[in-house]
């Protein structure tokens, strides 16, 4: 840090020569100069030292003397290494034995080398006030009970570990407002175990489930409610069904919905009437197998909010078609439609599937791919289909169709 400025006036005398007047506050020989760092108030020093990453916090201590060791007098401190892999776990230990503060958010790469420490980290973050745990690890193990006690959490991400039972008089997470779980595997009775954290958590504003295990012995065993009165984001994504029911969601505003296997279009149905109130969503339905009630021609409501709809989904089997068109006659609204891919398998160039065609491509206005591939029977020429295809308007200008291969 540059040493205080000295000013200067500077004056021609009668022979040319210059002189110099030192300034006023020109300090005094021998006078120690000011720090201009230790002159700030102290909240903004300790503003100052929490922006900074841990490394560069503690490298301050070199300053000066009223620098040193001063990153452990701050009211609180952030600790990330999970965009680090491979963080020596003798980093983490030396700083909480060090430090006596509040932690307000710790965020760890676990591997191998780190497995066994991170049961006492815990506990010690739960002393400290913990208010963000982001935990992502390498190969799975299950976490120690005492997350349940971090009371002050309101971000709570986890991928790829396994969760203990709930500890006796687990009361929830009374702050929680963001809680995202990736490959994360509950115990026995699971569903029971993460409603009742839904439950305890009245904050909770975005919920991310990304193939979680809840199932116990019997996967289909119980059914479970996903609730919450001021939750607004809703993400699933899930190779089972887990009989989930959907309830009193009163503020929801974006759901995006990838779960492959529905154990009825009737089921369904009623799931998605459960997001009526959304303005955005995103929905792949690309593996969904339907089965029991026939084709999910009609919704019971309308989704009057809906602006924004994503679509992940082909267009070779009916199921899918059926579900895309009821989607959109039940959106009055809709302002904005994706579709990124559009494959049509064993097409005829029948006149129904000649409207289709056109119909997406002069409105999927971000469009990448569609690809047709031909079946046995054709109600005309390649050639006329051709040349009334090559007609049609299309809303993306990136929109490329690919006829059995062949782009056209």
């Amino acid at each position: 840090f540059p040493s205080p400025l000295v000013r200067a006036k500077c004056g021609l005398q009668g022979g040319g020569a210059m002189t110099m007047e030192p300034s006023p506050r020109r300090a005094r020989v021998g006078e120690p100069a000011a720090d201009p760092l230790t002159s700030l108030p102290p909240p903004l020093l300790d503003g100052i030292l929490t922006r900074l990453d841990l490394p560069y916090a503690v490298r301050t201590s070199a300053l000066s003397r009223a620098w040193r060791r001063r990153w452990e007098a701050l009211p609180y401190l952030c600790l990330s290494f999970v965009d680090n892999p491979g963080t020596a776990p003798l980093a983490v230990d030396r700083v909480l034995a060090r430090y006596p503060g509040r932690i307000s958010n710790f965020s760890f790469h676990v591997d191998e080398h780190s497995f066994g420490r991170v049961d006492d980290w815990l506990v010690a973050l739960c002393d400290r006030g913990v208010r963000s745990i982001n935990l992502r690890c390498a190969s799975p193990f299950i976490l120690h009970s005492s997350l349940f006690l971090c009371a002050q959490l309101t971000h709570l991400k986890l991928h790829q570990c396994g969760l203990p039972s709930l500890p006796v008089g687990f009361t929830g997470f009374p702050m929680l407002k963001v809680l995202k779980l990736g490959l994360v595997d509950f115990p026995e009775n699971g569903e029971s175990q993460l409603e009742a954290i839904l439950v305890g958590s009245p904050l909770l504003e975005t919920l991310n489930l990304h193939f979680v295990d809840v199932r116990g012995n019997d996967a289909y065993s119980n059914a479970w409610v996903i609730r919450g009165a001021n939750l607004r984001s809703l993400t699933i994504s899930s190779d089972f069904d887990y009989d989930w029911q959907v309830k009193e969601l009163p503020c929801i505003d974006e759901v995006a919905i990838d779960v492959g296997n529905y154990v009825s279009n009737i089921k369904f149905r009623g799931f998605l009437a459960s997001f009526a109130q959304v303005r955005k969503l995103s929905l792949c339905a690309c593996y969904t197998s339907f089965t029991g009630g026939g084709l999910l021609e009609t919704l019971p409501c309308t989704f009057d909010n809906l602006k924004s709809l994503t679509l992940w989904t082909h267009f070779y089997e009916m199921p899918a078609i059926v579900l895309t068109f009821c989607l959109l006659r039940n959106a009055p609204n809709l302002e904005e439609l994706e579709i990124t891919v559009v494959k049509m398998k064993n097409i005829g160039w029948l006149q129904n599937e000649m409207y289709f065609i056109e119909l997406v491509l002069s409105k999927a206005a971000v469009l990448r791919t569609m690809h047709l591939s031909l079946g046995c029977r054709r109600s005309k020429s390649n050639e006329d289909a051709l040349c009334e295809l090559m007609t049609y308007r299309r809303a993306s200008t990136h929109a490329r169709v690919f006829f059995d291969g062949k782009m056209k």
